[in-house]
This record gives C-alpha cells, structure tokens and sequence, in this order.
C-alpha cells in the first residue's frame, strides 16, 4: 500500500490550528494515521499547512472531497493530496541512491561555484576608498 496516496495536504488553515483540531476536521472521512503540521523552525510556529496520513487512499479522497473549499475558523481550505518528495528534499532524508550520486555532484558543485565567483570579481572588482580621518 503506497502511503503516498492515502496523504492528504491541507493548506490555509488557521495559524491557531493544532493535532486536535485538525484530527476533529479528518476524523468523518476514516482512520486517521498521522498528521504532521509544518511549522516555522524559528519561531515554531504553524505555517497553516499539513499533511495528515489516513487508512486508506478511499478515505483520503472522500476528504479532500468533502474539505477543499469549506471554511473553517475563518479560512477557507484547500485539501489536495500530497505530492512524493523528490529531489535536494528527498535527498535531505537520506536516500541511499542520492547520496551514492553525492560525491559526483559535489565536484560538478563546486567548480560552477568556481567559476561564478571568478566572473564576479572580474564584474565588480574591489574599491577602495579613501576616507579622511575625523579631527578631533
């Protein structure tokens, strides 16, 4: 069973909305297996989306059926389901298969990094200016 499938993301929701709330707004539609809020990492707070993994991909689509559009403290939601990770973020998660690739990519990184602050200092070289001291 692909868990990719039975993830329903839930945006716009209200800054205030936590597990039980969003657990009370899931909870018509099916089993719900998990809910994870994206929050800010500096200030850990809500950035009003998040996923909310149900039992089966049946129950996930009678939720965003039922959610996408109604309106809840204020908002109105979007229920859609939820795309697989890919890419930088998947590698992030420790794919094996990425961080076999890792190596090679880190030289073909660093030289285009190289190479682009080569042409800034031949753009924009440096300056220096003079400025008078102050007399006391």
């Amino acid at each position: 069973m692909n868990t990719d499938q039975n993830t329903v993301y839930i945006s716009n929701l209200s800054y205030n909305s936590d597990r039980t709330v969003i657990k009370s707004m899931f909870a018509p539609y099916g089993i719900i297996k998990n809910i994870k809020i994206v929050v800010e990492p500096a200030t850990n707070q809500s950035r009003g989306m998040a996923f909310v993994e149900m039992g089966s991909p049946l129950e996930a689509k009678k939720a965003i059926e039922s959610l996408d559009g109604k309106v809840f403290s204020g908002r109105t939601v979007k229920a859609k389901p939820a795309i697989p990770m890919r890419g930088a973020s998947a590698s992030k998660l420790g794919s094996a298969k990425k961080n076999a690739n890792k190596d090679l990519e880190f030289s073909t990184v660093q030289q285009a990094k190289k190479a682009r602050n080569e042409a800034k200092r031949k753009s924009n070289p440096l300056v220096m200016k003079y400025v008078p001291a102050k007399k006391a």
